[in-house]
């Protein structure tokens, strides 16, 4: 071979992996001003402060949270577990409940006494609707498009015609009423009432009073499985769920769970039922066919994991019971169950099918389309996602793309390992960094050629 071009052919290899050196160098250099995400991070969806009310729609992939203290509700979008709106209403808002069906979102307002009608299209407030004194539970009766209000103080239902949005009605059948649940398959509302100790019973076509059924002391939230027409009623002082027969209108057994449950929510798919309560940081789940208490999950760990560490009742004193509340919902497609936290100002979630307190992991890499991650055996892109319970150890690998090398991974101190083995304690992003590689076929022909 000609001197000459031996020289020029490796001088022009040399320069080929310089040149590799320097992107590697450029790209090491950007990477490390990237803001880098810690592993070690909280379990909680975080939303606004005092946290109550809570449900879903299921069409959308969104939760809705009442903030007590910040007078907004927070739009939770539920692939990337993010705030994606916090919508101004009225002062303290309580409850919150959803029409999956046209998308409208209605909240309970305590201290302005008004209800307020979101469209969940928008996420903007359609309109403020006034009611009785001191609004706390709403139902929402998909067979008649009406909504019911339960007034605290001033003792009395105000029933809303959703498709107007104006008031068609009054009762006045509690003492204090406070949370209604609804079945639209028989067309009964169901109201927990504290002054009486009792569950109302109402025939939705006219809104008469057929039953009044007793209960435990102080019955807070209510719940029910329409599949089984069996209604869940948590009783605070009694530290209970009563289980009524939606048929017969009778109690069928009393359950009891941990101290003062004030949140209740049914899984129809999985018959089981999820009470919080709040004096002991638990969740009960009990199994709807046995009427028995199957789990006991502490949610202690996860608040002090969110940074608080802090006794529940160091909170401000003109929030007492029964304004005091944890409540849930349930999402029967993905088997996961939300809770609102007050103390970490946040969302808590469960996973049904163990029944774990979960997280999840984002996936980010860099540069785009360099590679992929194979986490806990499964194959994750950017941007996807991978479900694991808090406290359960990852292992996670990077897989390169053709062109390229692992580099390392982004988390609180940046490693080369791969595979990164990890323990689960919060929501969080892990980033795979890739650089660039001369091929095989390439190193093969340039050596070839020398």
């Amino acid at each position: 071979m000609n001197n000459y071009l031996s020289i020029f052919l490796y001088f022009s290899l040399v320069s080929v992996f310089f040149f590799g050196f320097f992107v590697s160098g450029i790209l090491a250099q950007e990477l490390s001003e990237q803001k880098v995400i810690s592993l070690k991070s909280s379990p909680i969806i975080n939303s606004g402060s005092f946290p109550i009310g809570i449900d879903i729609n299921p069409i959308t992939n969104k939760l809705y949270v009442a903030n007590q203290f910040s007078n907004t509700i927070s739009v939770i979008d539920i692939d990337n577990s993010k705030v994606e709106s916090n919508i101004d209403v009225g002062n303290s808002p309580y409850d919150v409940d959803v029409n999956p069906f046209s998308n409208r979102i209605y909240s309970s307002n305590r201290d302005s006494d008004t209800i307020s009608v979101i469209d969940g299209f928008t996420n903007r407030q359609l309109t403020s609707i006034r009611v009785g004194d001191s609004p706390l539970g709403i139902g929402i009766n998909l067979a008649t498009s009406w909504i019911y209000v339960a007034n605290l103080n001033s003792k009395t239902i105000t029933v809303i015609d959703a498709i107007e949005n104006h008031i068609i009605r009054t009762l006045k059948y509690a003492a204090l009423p406070y949370d209604i649940v609804i079945n639209p398959h028989t067309n009964k509302v169901y109201i927990s009432d504290l002054g009486k100790d009792s569950v109302l019973v109402l025939e939705g076509s006219n809104n008469t009073l057929v039953s009044t059924i007793p209960v435990g002391s102080k019955p807070t939230v209510l719940a029910i499985n329409t599949e089984t027409n069996t209604i869940y009623v948590s009783n605070f002082w009694n530290d209970s769920i009563s289980v009524i027969n939606g048929t017969s209108n009778k109690i069928e057994n009393t359950i009891k769970v941990g101290d003062n449950p004030v949140g209740i929510a049914v899984n129809p798919r999985t018959n089981k039922i999820y009470v919080n309560n709040l004096a002991d940081n638990t969740i009960s789940i009990i199994d709807g066919l046995t009427n028995k208490v199957i789990k006991k999950i502490s949610l202690e760990s996860a608040i002090v994991a969110s940074g608080v560490n802090k006794p529940f009742f160091n909170i401000p004193l003109k929030v007492t019971f029964p304004f005091i509340a944890s409540k849930l919902t349930v999402d029967p497609t993905t088997n996961f169950t939300y809770i609102t936290n007050t103390r970490s100002n946040g969302i808590i979630t469960i996973d049904g099918n163990k029944d774990d307190i979960i997280a999840k992991i984002f996936m980010d890499i860099n540069p785009p389309n360099s590679g992929n991650v194979k986490c806990n055996d499964m194959i994750l892109s950017a941007g996807e996602s991978t479900t694991l319970p808090v406290n359960s150890t990852a292992k996670c690998e990077a897989v390169p793309d053709r062109g390229y090398d692992f580099g390392y991974w982004s988390v609180k101190n940046n490693t080369k390992e791969n595979p990164v083995i990890f323990n689960v304690t919060g929501y969080g992003t892990l980033t795979a960094n890739f650089k660039g590689a001369i091929l095989t076929e390439t190193f093969i022909i340039l050596t070839s050629v020398l």
